[in-house]
């Protein structure tokens, strides 16, 4: 015989069903857990400063590339030299290093500068290569260096067409007009581009008005007839 399950025995009636149980209360919280692992060592390579270095070493690669064997002028912070010559190498970079730390230049010798002590560069006799690339600025974390690499950029950019003069450290000043502006570097060129000079702008201690471009142009000049000083417009201040 077959059990039919819809079938409902009168004999034992269905109980009504009953609704679900409240939940019960939270516990108190258990102990904390061991910690975990360190995590990865934080880096500042994203920082404004370090991409102005890396900016610069970006385009010192380029300029070895460029110009080979071309005669550079490598000014710098210091009075005495405030400025060494010689035809670029490489760019040194440590086994530690993300980009290189030393711009190595030479003529008969060699000499290795810190990208920090790197003021301005101008060759001999050149003329922009526009096969020249910069790197894209990233976006900067707040900071002091972020405060003052945007707003060079957005000043520069604000100025009229015109000659300005750039201090460069308590020494060195470069007059002209401007070529390009880019997150971490200056050109200043004429508008065929002849003779640039690249100026970092993490090095920059001033940003003068066509009154103070007229001004240094004529030291400049006084200078250079004086004799030994380079045929640059970048110069040294005698005051």
């Amino acid at each position: 015989m077959d059990f039919d399950p819809d079938l409902k025995d009168a004999r034992f009636p269905v109980p009504p069903r009953r609704p679900p149980f409240p939940p019960c209360p939270r516990g108190p919280a258990g102990p904390p857990g061991p910690p975990g692992p360190p995590g990865p060592h934080g880096t500042i390579n994203d920082t404004a400063l370090c991409f102005a270095y890396a900016q610069l070493a970006h385009l010192l690669e380029q300029l070895i590339l460029y110009y080979p064997g071309a005669f550079l002028y490598v000014f710098m912070p210091g009075i005495s030299p405030w400025y060494i010559a010689g035809v670029p190498q490489q760019v040194y970079r440590s086994s530690e290093g993300t980009y290189g730390g030393l711009f190595v230049i030479g003529d008969g010798g060699t000499v290795a500068i810190p990208l920090s002590a790197i003021q301005a560069l101008q060759f001999d006799t050149a003329v922009y290569n526009p096969a020249i690339t910069y790197l894209p600025k990233p976006n900067f974390p707040p900071g002091c260096d972020t405060n003052i690499l945007t707003a060079v950029y957005d000043y520069i950019g604000s100025l009229p067409e015109v000659d300005i003069t750039i201090d460069c450290g308590s020494n060195v000043y470069s007059t002209g007009p401007l070529y390009l502006n880019k997150y971490g570097i200056i050109v200043q060129a004429d508008g065929t581009g002849n003779d640039p000079s690249f100026i970092p702008v993490m090095q920059i201690t001033a940003i003068g008005t066509p009154e103070l471009s007229e001004e240094a142009s004529v030291e400049a000049a006084s200078a250079a007839e004086e004799g030994g000083e380079p045929h640059t417009r970048i110069q040294r201040r005698t005051e």
